[in-house]
């Protein structure tokens, strides 16, 4: 078919015939995804559950699958970047090119996978490994680990240009099309800028990058992501430095971590928290027409019906909470698997000066409610009566939310639990004095707690005071800096006669665009024509770490960060899902943003 003659709506309009419900060429890919689903890709190890790994896998298998899949395509150059072997997870290059007086677009997404976070039974995937793709009873949902992030945007980005390629002939596209899949995307992205840069004719004359690797607003619902928070990360843990301290190393922890947030568990960290952009007016009115609900954001979150969320209840409140705030999280260091809010938070604690029972349960009760402002459901159970010992358990949610989602409007529970403790006991080891009166004198002694959803406790093997504590950092602030800001605050917070170690994990900067280019509003009408929904302008409150550093590594090209999952997909969650009319949809909408990119970029041609 000679491609000059077709205008741009006819083009995407015959290619689009073939994006639909079990048309070969859906189908054909579909299958795709559930070879690529099968394969174990997953770029760092936990040693947390016993389905999981203690090292990443390699990502042979998973990049040649990739390759092939590309080639079969039809892109004339498609290569893995293994030639220097400097690059445990390396990446992915693919083009086709048609003209040097044609735009360039640049497709990006990523392979590699989060751990299953489950047993070697899979009874959080009901009992299927994740990496066997299974089906909803009208084949509307596909589940698997890796099938929604980012496997959806691999498929996605190869349906639409395979049914480009069966549309016109190569060397009539409307633009020159690169593709780049990674595979270190969820531990990080480190090598990627040096890839690229390593790389650099591969990466030149880029016009315009499409990221595939968001969330949509609502199923069947697309929206432009103009804007992802940030990351920090670090690992703590505390150590005795004076013999001349009345409080152990985990007491110490908790009331370090107590200090991470104020009544209204905003940040406390002003240096950081007064950073971030302000949210204008006319964002808010954006915002509050974002086609969900309240009931929808808090059952994606997990939340508990009797939880109260940290901000009005109302979807502009909950969203730039999401979205535009920065806030903390945090959790024991020995569960450190994925970007997670725990939903359940323990600790064990032991009264040495008691002996008796009587009454000290429902005291303990009363105090830690006076910081319970949010409503967790709290429970202590006692393990043992001499030396009184309780287990005091909190919870926020259902489940473990993905923290880039969810965070922001929900509750921490480790860190209400850390506040909670801070509030029993002093510095100087003195009980509250409502418990003074049950004491002989001595302190308490604590232990974190491994607590599941079924609020069933256990103690750690490793026993030691260590925590994970993550910022989500709101467009405003930068990595860098705040990772020193972070780092001062917990040193000049931690109890004194306690040492603190400190080591940086990773460090991602928030990153926010505006849409004044001439290719924002032909991605907005691909995306409206691709779901046949209107769609908005969006924001995300999880990072995709390396997107600010690709955009100083390619200089002025535009980033248009499209999903092709729903909120409900359950990324870095046992349970992984993908939404097929959303993955279809957004295979229509690159369709009709490939057939008019070169309207927005008029110099090209």
């Amino acid at each position: 078919m000679i491609l000059s003659d077709m205008k741009p709506e006819e083009l995407s309009a015959i290619a689009s015939e073939k994006i639909n419900n079990n048309t070969d060429l859906v189908l054909k890919h579909l299958k795709v995804l559930e070879e690529m689903v099968r394969i174990d890709s997953r770029s760092f190890g936990v040693n947390e559950f016993k389905g999981d790994r203690l090292v990443p896998t390699d990502m042979k298998d998973i990049l040649e699958c990739a390759k092939s899949y590309l080639t079969r395509i039809g892109l004339s150059r498609v290569s893995i970047n293994d030639s220097s072997g400097n690059y445990p997870f390396p990446i992915l290059m693919a083009e086709t090119h048609v003209s040097e007086e044609k735009p360039t677009l640049l497709f990006y997404a990523h392979l590699d996978k989060q751990p299953y976070m489950d047993n070697e039974k899979f009874e959080k995937w009901g009992g299927t490994p994740p990496t066997e793709l299974r089906w909803n009873e009208d084949r509307s949902r596909a589940y698997g680990r890796g099938a929604a992030d980012d496997l959806s945007g691999v498929i996605s980005i190869g349906m639409a240009l395979d049914a480009l390629m069966q549309t016109a002939d190569p060397s009539e596209l409307p633009c020159n099309m690169k593709v780049i899949f990674e595979t270190e995307e969820e531990s990080g992205s480190h090598s990627l800028i040096d890839q690229i840069n390593e790389n650099k004719s591969f990466f030149s004359n880029i016009d315009c990058v499409v990221i595939t690797d968001v969330v949509n607003p609502a199923q069947g619902i697309p929206g432009l992501t103009t804007s992802l928070r940030g990351i920090i990360q670090m690992k703590v843990s505390v150590e005795k430095e004076s013999s001349n301290v009345f409080i152990d190393e985990q007491t110490a922890l908790y009331k370090l971590l107590s200090t991470l947030i104020q009544e209204d568990h905003s940040l406390a960290i002003h240096e950081i928290s007064s950073s971030d952009q302000p949210v204008t007016d006319d964002e808010r009115k954006g915002y509050s027409f974002v086609p969900t609900s309240v009931a929808a954001l808090k059952e994606t979150a997990g939340v508990l019906p009797e939880t109260r969320l940290t901000v009005p209840e109302d979807i502009a409140s909950i969203l730039i909470a999401q979205l535009r705030t920065s806030f903390a999280n945090a959790r024991p260091g020995h569960r450190i698997s994925g970007s997670v809010i725990l939903g359940t938070a323990g600790a064990r604690i032991s009264f040495p000066g008691i002996d008796g029972l009587t009454n000290i349960v429902e005291q303990v009760k009363l105090i830690v409610s006076e910081k319970n402002p949010f409503n967790l459901k709290l429970k202590v159970d006692v393990v043992s009566s001499t030396p009184v010992t309780l287990d005091l358990i909190l919870q926020s949610a259902s489940k473990d939310p993905h923290s880039g989602v969810n965070g922001g409007p929900v509750p921490i529970a480790e860190i209400q639990l850390a506040r909670m403790i801070d509030h029993l006991v002093s510095v100087d080891g003195t009980l509250h004095p409502d418990l003074q009166k049950f004491t002989t004198g001595s302190s308490i002694k604590i232990q974190s707690l491994f607590v599941d959803q079924g609020l069933e406790p256990r103690l750690y093997d490793d026993p030691s005071a260590k925590a994970f504590v993550e910022l989500r950092l709101a467009p405003g602030n930068k990595d860098h800096s705040a990772i020193e800001k972070l780092k001062n605050f917990l040193l000049q917070n931690i109890p004194p006669g306690f040492s603190l170690n400190i080591k940086e994990d990773k460090g991602a900067s928030p990153w926010m665009t505006g849409i004044s280019h001439p290719v924002f509003p032909i991605i907005l009408e691909s995306l409206e024509k691709g779901f046949g929904k209107k769609s908005c302008l969006y924001g995300c409150g999880g990072t995709i770490p390396f997107v600010e550093k690709l955009m100083q590594a390619l200089g002025d090209v535009q980033p248009l960060c499209l999903g092709a999952y729903d909120p409900d997909a359950k990324m870095h969650e046992p349970g992984e899902s993908l939404s097929i009319p959303d993955l279809l949809g957004c295979t229509r909408s690159i369709l009709h943003l490939v057939s008019r990119v070169n309207e927005a970029y008029p110099s090209s041609t």
